[in-house]
């Protein structure tokens, strides 16, 4: 498959060519990922990952740091990622990554055309919260558990509420980012829960963040090509500063 926000890549129209590239972490001293990334980052596998991939874009300014690149981590040992971005990566730091790969992205995308996906995505609603206008962001399985009584929280029911919570949060999706998923077709393999301390401190009274997210695959049909070209630019979901909402696609068979 074509290959996870990120630096999240926002959703403004730009007629720049899009990256996608495969790189995998390769220091030729292991020690010498200590002074990047500090003493106690890789305790937390998201933060570590969003920092090292920062350092394959060195130089670009703080105004370009938003809709940089999106990347999803194919594997944590050694830890290798795909990574859609705005520019080519590049090994700012010098003998610590490989690049084994950097073509364009550009799809070629038609209305009713149907594609295999695969995407990891946090998925978040909000919640209505009395005085506050626009609510509070939950996660969409955990709102979908809440609602249900006490009584009827068995595991199977537990797991039939999640599901059907994440197929419908991926068709909410998909009406608003130009595809069509339906539920047969679209198979829900996990739920993972992460909790991350801001920067990688940890008992310094900083807020932890948690989300959960679920990982999809299975089929899609394209609806409006300009609205998904957009969505595979930008992400969809929250959390992409972590890897997730890169959605990888392929033809279907």
């Amino acid at each position: 498959m074509n290959a996870g926000t990120s630096g999240g890549i926002d959703s403004t129209p730009t007629t720049e060519p899009l990256w996608e590239s495969r790189v995998v972490l390769k220091p030729r001293d292991p020690r010498a990922l200590r002074s990047i990334l500090g003493a106690d980052m890789r305790h937390s596998e998201a933060q570590f990952a969003h920092k090292m991939i920062w350092t394959l874009f060195p130089g670009r300014p703080d105004a370009e740091r938003s809709g940089l690149f999106l990347f999803h981590v194919e594997r944590d040992q050694p830890f290798t990622a795909i990574i859609r971005s705005r520019h080519p990566p590049e090994d700012g730091l010098g003998g610590v990554w490989c690049i084994e790969r950097t073509r364009p992205f550009q799809p070629v995308l038609r209305p009713e055309q149907r594609l295999r996906f695969r995407v990891r995505a946090v998925a978040s609603r909000w919640e209505p919260r009395p005085g506050n206008k626009r609510g509070h962001r939950v996660d969409a399985v955990r709102f979908a558990w809440n609602r249900l009584p006490e009584a009827e929280r068995s595991p199977e029911r537990l797991e039939a509420t999640a599901h059907a919570a994440a197929v419908d949060w991926l068709a909410g999706q998909g009406a608003r980012c130009g595809f069509r998923a339906l539920a047969d077709e679209v198979a829900v393999l996990e739920y993972d829960l992460t909790s991350l301390s801001p920067e990688g401190r940890r008992g310094d009274g900083s807020r932890t963040i948690r989300f959960g997210a679920l990982t999809y695959e299975g089929l899609l049909t394209v609806t409006e090509p300009e609205s998904f070209r957009r969505m595979l630019a930008s992400g969809i979901g929250s959390g992409r500063a972590y890897g997730n909402g890169l959605m990888q696609i392929a033809p279907a068979r």
